[in-house]
């Protein structure tokens, strides 16, 4: 028993060294469906650093073009995707260019790191590079997007180390408790 609770406490902090750098990676996401020709949320606002994924639930073609030129999907097919990461804080006006009349806004507030973006289609979408932002293909709904750490991202490694201290803490309690009977 003793044998067994040494091994799961040694489990716990493998599991901490080797999750926590993976949650530090996670950067802050956004996701907008396209559904019965319109934006949903029609306004959203991030934080800089933010990656916005669209995905189109229509049952038609669209696309996600920026008023600007800093973004282009090309063409989404039902249930594909694409992604954009908004590094520089300012407000992105967007359209559909095959739906004219579909338009929304990304608001990206606070403090800036970098004056680009960068974007990624999934299931097969194109996407073309743009002066402000590079493009790529990715394979398909599971593929990872494109993400920053932040202080969100230190939570959830404080949060894992709090669970591990307390699963080790858990384990030299019962250990203590088997030694003593």
């Amino acid at each position: 028993m003793r044998n067994t609770l040494l091994r799961l406490a040694a489990l716990s902090l493998v599991a901490l060294v080797l999750f926590a750098p993976t949650a530090g990676a996670q950067g802050k996401t956004t996701t907008v469906s396209i559904k019965n020709f319109a934006f949903n949320p029609p306004n959203a606002t991030v934080a800089p650093g933010t990656t916005v994924t669209w995905v189109n639930n229509d049952q038609t073609a669209h696309t996600v073009t920026a008023n600007d030129g800093a973004f282009d999907s090309g063409t989404l097919q039902p249930g594909q995707s694409y992604s954009f990461k908004f590094d520089k804080a300012g407000t992105y006006a967007y359209h559909c260019n095959i739906h004219p009349d579909m338009t929304a806004t990304v608001t990206v507030s606070g403090a800036s790191g970098s004056p680009s973006g960068s974007a990624s289609a999934s299931a097969g979408a194109s996407a073309s590079p743009t002066a402000s932002g590079s493009a790529s293909a990715t394979a398909g709904p599971g593929a990872p997007l494109p993400s920053s750490g932040g202080p969100s991202s230190l939570g959830v490694v404080a949060a894992l180390a709090l669970v591990a201290l307390g699963a080790i803490a858990l384990v030299l309690v019962l250990v203590r408790r088997g030694a003593a009977s």
